[in-house]
């Protein structure tokens, strides 16, 4: 099909120009530089369940600085991936050949995915080496499943990055409009979530409940938090990742605790978290392809 003619040259691009090289090498620093520690000090090296618990560690701690990382790169890796094409006139080359617009979009949303995906699968493959041979059965899954939700983020990032891109018209929009999400939803979507929550409480009449599960439901509408709780669910009940969401690290608000229950709600629970990940990567690319096909270039 015409759109993996895309991808596959968007990708082709990109290992020639070094990016899959560069990620690569920045994301085995990151995850395998710890690993690598904990190896150099003999940390865990001969005893199951220490070696579990330092995968429980790194996970806890490597998810704060995937948060942030991993959308930024993948916001530098898909912003221009049109409107560069555009502003250089290569656009309208490509378009010319059997490709229809649809067809570019979801090319360079699948070529860039790749392109953020792939380093960091190798990033995770370096760390496993080095942290998995002593661990338990269940730590190796946990660990998985922090690699693909980890990959996942990054692809929801690019399709929010080339998503802009084709919805924008110039390189500037297109980085103005990608760092003012990512800024809205690392920054102020949190104290924005609170705020409204207790205005609610405040002015609206709202129980102490709902004031906390307001506050959940907006901060889970957050791809970078759904991100976070759904980690946090690897290693412990969904209940206390939802709770992690009002507090830091293995630290959270009493009041949202017991505010919150003993049961979650159903639209709280991982699978309709999950969900509005994935709507997040789905809503930007349909988006961007209906206003790119509306352009006139």
């Amino acid at each position: 099909m015409s759109f993996r003619a895309v991808a596959r040259k968007d990708f082709q691009d990109a290992v020639r120009s070094r990016w899959i090289w560069v990620l690569s090498a920045l994301f085995v620093v990151t995850f395998a530089g710890p690993a690598l520690i904990r190896y150099t000090l003999g940390v865990g090296l001969g005893d199951a369940a220490e070696a579990t618990s330092i995968v429980v560690l790194f996970v806890q701690f490597m998810k704060e600085g995937t948060a942030v990382l991993v959308p930024i790169i993948a916001i530098v890796v898909g912003y221009a991936s049109i409107t560069r094409e555009r502003e250089s006139g290569t656009l309208k080359l490509l378009l010319s050949l059997p490709h229809s617009r649809a067809d570019v979009v979801l090319g360079k949303v699948i070529g860039r995915s790749a392109v953020v995906a792939l380093p960091i699968a190798v990033g995770f493959l370096a760390a496993g080496l080095v942290l998995i041979p002593a661990t338990s059965g269940q730590a190796i899954g946990q660990f998985v499943a922090f690699a693909f939700l980890t990959v996942l983020l990054g692809v929801v990032f690019v399709g929010l990055a080339v998503g802009i891109s084709a919805a924008a018209e110039s390189d500037r929009q297109a980085m103005v409009g990608s760092v003012g999400l990512f800024v809205l939803t690392n920054v102020f979507w949190g104290t924005a979530a609170s705020r409204i929550a207790s205005a609610l409480q405040e002015y609206a009449g709202a129980s102490v409940q709902q004031r906390y599960l307001i506050e959940l439901g907006f901060k889970l509408l957050n791809p970078t938090a759904a991100y976070k709780t759904l980690v946090d669910s690897l290693l412990s009940t969904q209940m206390e990742a939802r709770q992690q969401l009002f507090g830091f690290f293995i630290f959270f608000d009493p009041a949202a605790a017991e505010a919150l229950g003993d049961e979650l709600p159903v639209y709280f629970t991982d699978p309709f978290v999950a969900g509005l990940l994935a709507l997040w990567f789905v809503v930007p690319v349909y988006v961007g392809m209906v206003l790119f096909e509306r352009q006139d270039l």
